[in-house]
């Protein structure tokens, strides 16, 4: 769930303008890529089929917005925007996101999955000028390609390592998880402002229940899983800190700040994700990782400092 404002009805709030609406995108989508940081590990040390993971965690999460939709008015908010269907298709296109990210971590490693879906503002930075008739900053492609650098300092490594006989097909999970992350960041920048970040987030967690349950339940019948307590805590944090209110602060944070700067600014999940791996597992990155996080956080701080403030958002 996002604090303050962003939880009222749609019809009592009024965005912050200028800088306030820059400062409070960049560090909402800030603090939740900080935090998103550890899911890496999380998944890592779960012994539960991928599906079953993503379901859970996104069913505990709907448990807890739907209530709040309702009593903050979004009904109203959904019917005065006119998008139920655009709701429904970047809840889709999400849900495939995740099952995508998942299943790349699983098969070849979480530096592959994660760098491999973070790909995802470099077809930001291409594709949103052209589909929102934005105008491209060239402090935007510097960003993008000192950021593509760091990610590539960080995933090389772990590709020239003796690693998973289902590489490949991992590599080809977390392209396909960044196309989709792409898509759907541009698909909720196309929804200008109208939609707080837990109605967006409940949406997620609607649509990822009925597609991917049907899987979920046949991996863990074959698979004969039974929960276990880490697994039960695993799915409490993700459903709770990681979809709820992650997920909600990040996409309400989309509507204040240019679509390509949310992008590089998430870079902040991967940079943090071996910081959290040597605090919570002990597990020590290369050299290679530390410079490759520092270019990605300079990418940041370019795109903060000289990109261009949103003046209005288009229809």
């Amino acid at each position: 769930m996002t604090s303050g404002a962003s939880d009222l009805p749609v019809d009592s709030v009024s965005p912050p303008t200028g800088a306030r609406r820059r400062l409070r995108g960049y560090a909402e989508i800030g603090g939740a890529s900080l935090i998103l940081g550890t899911s890496g590990v999380l998944l890592q040390v779960s012994s539960a089929p991928a599906s079953l993971l993503l379901v859970a965690r996104m069913a505990l999460a709907g448990l807890v917005l739907g209530p709040l939709f309702l009593l903050t008015g979004g009904l109203g908010e959904v019917r005065r925007s006119g998008r139920l269907g655009r709701l429904v298709l970047i809840g889709c296109v999400v849900a495939f996101e995740l099952l995508f990210f998942f299943a790349a971590i699983r098969l070849a490693n979480v530096a592959v999955g994660i760098a491999l879906e973070y790909m995802a503002p470099v077809w930001v930075v291409i594709v949103a000028p052209w589909v929102l008739h934005t105008r491209r900053e060239r402090s935007d492609l510097v960003a993008v390609t000192l950021a593509g650098a760091g990610m590539a300092l960080i995933v090389v490594p772990t590709l020239t390592l003796a690693g998973s006989s289902h590489l490949a097909l991992g590599v080809a999970c977390g392209l396909a998880a960044g196309g989709c992350y792409a898509t759907a960041l541009i698909l909720m920048k196309g929804l200008g402002d109208q939609i707080r970040g837990t109605t967006f987030t409940l949406f997620f967690c609607i649509c990822t229940v009925v597609l991917v349950s049907p899987l979920a339940a046949w991996q863990t019948v074959v698979g004969h899983y039974r929960l276990t307590g880490g697994d039960l805590v695993i799915v409490v944090v993700m459903g709770l800190i990681y979809t709820a209110l992650c997920f909600s602060l990040f996409t309400d944070g989309l509507r204040f700040v240019p679509v390509e700067h949310a992008g590089i600014i998430g870079y902040l999940e991967p940079v943090t994700a071996p910081v959290w791996a040597l605090i919570l597992i002990g597990e020590r990155p290369p050299l290679a990782t530390w410079i490759g996080g520092a270019l990605i956080i300079v990418a940041g701080v370019i795109a903060i400092a000289l990109g261009r403030a949103e003046t209005e958002v288009p229809a």
